[in-house]
């Protein structure tokens, strides 16, 4: 039995399978996504916080979990599964994911955030499609498998998916993978929790530090009853003392002793491409480069610092000429300034003994005239009031 609806994102009509009348659905159902949508209504900014270390490609922390149950709907909703693999899924449909998840997430838009994005998603994509051929071997004909279609897919996805599985290419690849799985010997207690996210849960609230390598061995695969999970893993812990005690052996006092004992740790597991083994696909192994690489990458740095090193000192050296010239201008300055105060004493004293000397002369002179008028009364015998009383009396 079918049921009709209409995908929000590509206007498609897709046929969804319900369940029978009177008949329940065992388990607890796909999830819809609804807690999400109800923690972003009560976020500051509408968005939930999440932690993607810059070394690791998987979220942790406590918003982790949220992380992925959105990205396992965003997933569903977006990426078909009409095509053979993730790598067929369409870069629109990809583009549309990492959009969603940040613009749910408080998460920078930078590429090592949409890397991560799109892994985490790639691993859901693959988990689901594992979960859509174990449905498809619980029904033993072509006829039977597509009239029991999964809710997850529409029609269409389903009898692609059913061509694709029923082909010799993937029963191939399938049994190859069945293969290596059962050649398997190392199992862990996380389950579907990431190793990163352990780690990160485990970090010491004192120091902020994260268990090392072998800690973190025991914590992953040794049982809460102090067993491990098998013999295999309690093989790889006793090589991993081994060459850690000879490793703790020579270091000096003072040393970093975690970083001593996860290269050790490193050396004793066998290294697999994409990263290391015991830390889960999110941390990424160092590049296995020949030596002469490794060592012209370094000769590169040291080149380049060295060339840092010159551009600072000849920096350092044009300031320095700077403020000895700034130095220099200001003493002159300040020479300049003091020969003008000096000249303009000079300038002030000589005008006021100029002054002063105008000043004597005048004075001098107006003595001198009085003199002179006094002495030509005085010759004649007569004051200057008699001779004008003399002058009015003739005319009169």
């Amino acid at each position: 039995m079918t049921n009709v609806h209409t995908s929000n994102n590509s206007g498609t009509t897709d046929e969804i399978a319900v369940l029978p009348e009177g008949q329940k659905r065992k388990g607890r159902g796909m999830t819809t996504g609804l807690s999400i949508q109800k923690k972003r209504k009560k976020s500051d900014n509408g968005k939930l916080k999440v932690i993607i270390p810059p070394d690791q490609t998987v979220a942790v922390g406590p918003g982790a979990k949220d992380f992925v149950t959105e990205l396992s709907v965003t997933v569903l909703h977006n990426a078909r599964h009409d095509v053979k693999n993730w790598k067929g899924v369409s870069d629109l449909a990809k583009d549309r994911i990492v959009a969603h998840m940040l613009d749910t997430f408080q998460l920078p838009d930078i590429q090592h955030h949409r890397y991560t994005i799109l892994q985490t998603a790639k691993n859901l994509y693959r988990y689901r499609r594992s979960r859509l051929h174990d449905h498809f071997k619980k029904f033993a004909t072509t006829e039977l498998r597509l009239q029991n279609m999964p809710a997850q897919v529409n029609e269409a996805e389903w009898k692609f998916l059913v061509e694709y599985f029923s082909s010799d290419d993937f029963k191939k690849m399938s049994e190859r993978n069945k293969s290596n799985k059962a050649k398997q010997e190392v199992n862990h207690i996380c389950g579907r929790k990431s190793f990163q996210a352990v780690s990160f849960e485990a970090k010491a609230t004192d120091t902020g530090k994260e268990p090392n390598f072998q800690e973190f061995w025991e914590m992953t695969h040794m049982k809460s009853n102090g067993h491990w999970v098998n013999d295999a893993s309690a093989e790889v812990n006793d090589k991993e003392k081994e060459v850690v005690a000879e490793q703790i052996q020579e270091i000096e006092e003072g040393t970093n002793v975690d970083a001593i004992i996860n290269a050790a740790v490193m050396q004793t597991m066998r290294e697999k491409a994409g990263y290391i083994r015991g830390q889960g696909s999110g941390v990424k192994a160092a590049s296995r480069r020949p030596r002469d690489d490794i060592e012209e990458q370094l000769e590169a740095q040291q080149k380049e610092m060295e060339e840092e090193r010159h551009k600072r000192e000849s920096l350092e050296s044009k300031l320095m000429e700077v403020k000895n010239q700034l130095e220099a201008e200001q003493k002159n300055r300040e020479l300049m300034e003091t020969r003008l105060v000096r000249e303009q004493k000079l300038l002030k004293e000589g005008v006021m003994a100029l002054v002063a000397h105008m000043q004597s002369s005048m004075n001098g002179l107006s003595a001198a005239f009085f003199n002179i008028v006094t002495d030509s009364t005085s010759s004649d015998g007569a004051s200057p009031t008699s001779l004008m009383d003399k002058n009015w009396d003739q005319h009169a």
